[in-house]
């Protein structure tokens, strides 16, 4: 067991690469909204249901580059994220730092319109170093792809049950003149 695990691990690759897909039906304008800011992540986190009483901080700009959160928890760790990159209605980059652990991870949201909805892809890329990352990733990879999947299911949920915002139009009637 020992011999067939270990090369398992040899074979895992040094960088990870998780990806999940699902469609929205809303416009991606609607999409990126919800996840080019962190203030309804944790309704729709697959990680604030592992841990409902994790504490969460924010700084920075509310939404776009320069928006962070970070986190504290027993369960779940410490660590945390940015909007490193953001282009509107098209795709979020994050960069990701987890207490613990050397370097920088990232997930990305791409969004690409499908019919009258929105299909959403969240990637997640990290590096495996060493023997440990490798070993770690033979577990982490399944847990996360699960959590992903967790994640955009609640995420369309909630996107989903959001009222639509009308597009604005120039309503404004002008009334004849009086002479």
């Amino acid at each position: 067991i020992v011999v067939v695990f270990g090369a398992v691990v040899a074979f895992q690759p040094s960088q990870g690469h998780v990806e999940k897909s699902t469609v929205i039906n809303a416009p991606p304008s609607a999409v990126y909204k919800a996840v080019n800011s962190f203030k309804d992540f944790t309704v729709w986190s697959p990680w604030s249901k592992m841990d409902p009483g994790a504490k969460y901080t924010f700084e920075g700009s509310e939404s776009g580059v320069g928006a962070k959160m970070s986190w504290e928890s027993k369960k779940i760790g410490t660590g945390s994220q940015w909007i490193a990159e953001s282009e509107e209605n098209k795709r979020v980059k994050n960069g990701l730092a987890f207490g613990g652990f050397d370097g920088t991870s990232f997930a990305e949201f791409v969004l690409t319109p499908e019919g009258n909805g929105t299909k959403i892809t969240w990637t997640y890329d990290g590096a495996n170093p060493g023997i440990t990352g490798k070993a770690m990733w033979v577990f982490m990879k399944g847990a996360l792809a699960t959590q992903y999947e967790q994640g955009l299911n609640d995420l369309k949920k909630m996107v989903e049950s959001t009222p639509a915002v009308p597009a604005t139009s120039d309503t404004t009637k002008v009334a004849p003149s009086v002479k």
